[in-house]
């Protein structure tokens, strides 16, 4: 195993895993349920670890990546930019969440102001996950590109 897989293996965690600690949360709100609270972010958390993981792993990907024909820094840098802000937002979210977690016990009021801070940021990296997996997915997935997809008809 390579650094290519386990980027690629790492790269989907983050992705889901912030899609799934996001609904967490959501529906902790709507059940007003501190201890589900205390679960999406202890998610967000775990998300942060799995984002810190995939981002460690980029640049010996790249280097791999880069030897396959066709394969350029034009492909690549987009997606460098996109992850690299992924990253620092899933970083921010994951400190918040724990000093959330830090102070769920001591100040209730404080914990809700954070979780809003929480919810709106989250969104946003969902948003922002997306572009980074399109980014990410262009590189080698020609199907993704130029309409490259052809139905083919039906006798």
């Amino acid at each position: 195993m390579n650094a290519t897989h386990l980027h690629l293996i790492f790269t989907h965690l983050p992705l889901v895993g912030l899609g799934f600690a996001l609904l967490v949360n959501l529906y902790a709100i709507y059940r007003k349920n501190p201890d589900i609270l205390k679960l999406s972010l202890l998610l967000y958390i775990l998300v942060g670890i799995t984002a810190l993981l995939s981002y460690m792993t980029g640049d010996g990907a790249e280097e791999i990546i880069k030897t396959y024909p066709g394969i350029t820094e034009d492909l690549i840098e987009p997606h460098e930019h996109f992850a690299l802000a992924f990253f620092i937002g899933l970083m921010l979210l994951s400190c918040l969440s724990l000093f959330s977690v830090i102070y769920t016990a001591k100040k209730e009021a404080l914990v809700k102001r954070s979780n809003q801070a929480i919810v709106i940021l989250a969104v946003i990296l969902c948003i922002l996950a997306v572009e980074t997996a399109l980014t990410g997915g262009n590189i080698r997935h020609s199907e993704f590109n130029n309409g490259a997809y052809k139905e083919i008809p039906k006798n």
